[in-house]
């Protein structure tokens, strides 16, 4: 997929792969989740900043942090340390690109991780979520532009889409009357005919 990819700032590719590139080499759990992964499951769209859903154990996180420090990302360290610990996110800078942490706090977050599929692109392997695991973040946030990139996902996988599998995991985190569950069901019958 992402063959029609919007022209990103070179920034924020080169600060996404040597990012993946410094989790795998410490065979970290990750998955590229956001605006970029809906991106490449769906239709390209722009965007500023990268988004994963990450396990770094403790003892890891000041080796990956001088790592990453040593590669152009600027961050304070105390302060991440102190936001990956105990708010369990926090964000870092690669020339002005911010790139979100997110610890998968919750076990629907960790079968993100878990199913995410390795991909190539442009020239480089990558976690990056699946279109269901992507619909179900996207159905946690529930903002505007998540909304949109739900209708896209369901459009661009017309026909390939776990939806059962959707419903489960954010059953498991939601009422069954929840807004958000009901407005997912609407955009469904828009694009699917479910017998």
């Amino acid at each position: 997929m992402a063959s029609d990819s919007p022209i990103f700032p070179e920034s924020l590719i080169s600060g996404l792969f040597i990012f993946v590139d410094a989790m795998e080499q410490r065979s970290l759990d990750y998955a590229l989740i956001g605006g970029l992964a809906s991106g490449y499951r769906s239709h390209a769209r722009f965007t500023q900043d990268v988004d994963f859903l990450l396990q770094v154990p403790p003892m890891v996180l000041p080796e990956l942090l001088e790592d990453l420090a040593s590669k152009g990302f600027e961050f304070d360290l105390e302060t991440t340390i102190r936001q990956w610990v105990q708010e369990h996110m926090t964000m870092l800078t690669y020339q002005h690109v911010q790139v979100d942490w997110l610890k998968p706090v919750l076990p629907v977050f960790q079968h993100v991780i878990d199913t995410a599929q390795q991909e190539e692109w442009l020239g480089h392997k990558i976690r990056i979520a699946t279109a269901e695991s992507l619909i179900v973040t996207k159905l946690v946030a529930f903002r505007r532009q998540d909304q949109l990139d739900i209708e896209n996902l369901l459009a661009a996988n017309q026909g390939q889409l776990d939806l059962d599998l959707v419903r489960q995991e954010v059953e498991s985190i939601a009422e069954p009357d929840d807004t958000r569950l009901v407005q997912f069901e609407e955009m469904v019958s828009g694009f699917y005919s479910e017998s």
